[in-house]
């Protein structure tokens, strides 16, 4: 597969032979079959022409690209991915198709506007209780439907006035009560010379807490930040209790909603932004923590290809989905086990860019050791992905994708439905009108915290 900073990544002829070639091997083994509807699009498409690839019109070679959301279970599912000679990799394919036709047809207003998380988020937050209200209306959602595309039964996430970065620096200030200056800002110029922060140098967001075993820096995501800080303040809890020292760098979105609409562009600039500060910490001792799996994805795997330098890969090697990290201190000895309460039976949801991780199923495994915790793992996508499943055109669609993770929370009848993925949880609380939580919320709750 061509890398993104190869010149041949601009040119619709060697995405055009890329595609055929790729078309011809999954055409020849059709084991995604059943996985997400671009497959279902391309293998029909390909059926109706009595299996010439070449013979596919543009329209179906169109809406293969265009129904891709980026799940990446085709490339873990692909027996033909690297290292095998055929160098097949779908989700790379779709997302150069993406990005090419982002070149010659730039998104909407609609597309531009739901991508863009941060600036959501921060607009939404000024206005919290209006927003919520509002987003409550039926008739406000039918406007939005009608005028946006945003169709008017997606459950959405509320705004919070208060972000959870506020809330973390507002709680954590040094003695003394101001809020510490961010030393990666004031070491800038000297930083630049000698090429990184000396391992020594303290890093944004670091207080004055006492000497800890281990150190972290939370990439707490802008979900997190601005529609759900109860898990950000959940995973501060836990870490604490098993005696991690907590920082939060200045952070931007990971950039993966960009991959919607093909704009590479954004996702670099603000791998790059995440990059410089994530260094530092790194630099200074701390691993990189993310509660979310979409942004632990992002910086584990799709930085490096993205910004192919040294920085990328440091920070990659060093950072952690939030209960791979809290499973390698249970290896090392030093997770506490003192819970004092049960969830009982839970439904856990395994989110797909979890699974692409390769990891294991880590949260399963520590909310199992909780006394008189059972779980039922569902490995099943839940639809939402990301902007796919908020979009007037492809809600029903998202809801055929979801409809056996929903039909299995229902069949286990469980105490709790749990997803990593707090848009799953959305979709799961949904379609089966139980609440969602966090794997971490479950912890937090099992150790007593309120």
């Amino acid at each position: 597969m061509i890398a993104f900073d190869s010149p041949r990544f601009k040119e619709p002829e060697a995405f055009q032979a890329e595609t055929l070639r790729v078309y011809e091997i999954c055409n020849g083994c059709r084991r995604c079959f059943n996985l997400c509807p671009s497959f279902d699009v391309l293998f029909r498409g390909i059926d109706d022409k009595d299996g010439e690839v070449s013979a596919l019109d543009t329209p179906v070679l169109d809406q293969v690209v265009d129904l891709c959301y980026y799940c990446k279970l085709c490339f873990n599912h692909c027996p033909y991915c690297p290292p095998h000679q055929y160098d097949l990799d779908f989700p790379r394919l779709m997302l150069w198709g993406k990005h090419l036709k982002a070149k010659r047809q730039p998104a909407g207003l609609r597309d531009r506007l739901l991508v863009d998380v941060d600036q959501i988020g921060r607009l939404g937050g000024m206005i919290a209780p209006l927003a919520n209200w509002a987003l409550r209306r039926s008739a406000i959602r039918w406007a939005l439907e009608k005028v946006m595309g945003i169709h008017r039964e997606r459950l959405f996430p509320d705004f919070h006035r208060q972000s959870f970065a506020a809330w973390f620096h507002r709680t954590r200030k040094p003695a003394g009560g101001e809020a510490r200056r961010s030393p990666v800002d004031t070491q800038r110029a000297e930083a630049s010379e000698r090429g990184r922060l000396h391992p020594a140098s303290p890093v944004e967001g670091a207080t004055q807490a006492p000497m800890m075993d281990e150190k972290v820096a939370l990439f707490y995501t802008c979900y997190i930040n601005r529609h759900d800080p109860e898990i950000g303040k959940a995973t501060l809890q836990v870490l604490e209790k098993n005696a991690v020292e907590v920082i939060c760098p200045e952070q931007e979105c990971c950039g993966m909603p960009y991959f919607d609409i093909g704009d590479l562009d954004a996702v670099r600039q603000k791998a790059r932004s995440n990059l410089k500060r994530l260094t530092a910490a790194v630099d200074a001792g701390y691993k990189i923590v993310s509660p979310m799996p979409t942004c632990s994805l992002m910086l584990k795997k799709e930085y490096p290809d993205l910004v192919p330098t040294e920085e990328a890969r440091k920070v990659a090697a060093n950072t952690y989905d939030l209960c791979e990290y809290l499973m390698k201190l249970e290896g090392q000895g030093k997770l506490a086990k003192d819970f004092v309460s049960s969830p009982g039976k839970i439904a856990y949801q395994v989110p797909c860019h979890l699974r692409d991780q390769n990891i294991g199923l880590k949260s399963r495994d520590l909310m199992k050791l909780i006394p008189g915790a059972t779980v039922e793992v569902i490995e099943r996508c839940s639809g939402h992905d990301g902007t796919f499943g908020v979009k007037k055109e492809y809600y029903d669609l998202s809801l055929k994708v979801g409809r056996k993770a929903f039909a299995a929370v229902e069949n286990a009848e469980p105490d709790v439905a749990v997803s990593d993925c707090p848009l799953s949880g959305m979709a799961l609380t949904q379609s089966t009108g139980k609440k969602s939580v966090h794997p971490i919320q479950i912890i937090q709750r099992a150790y007593g915290f309120k």
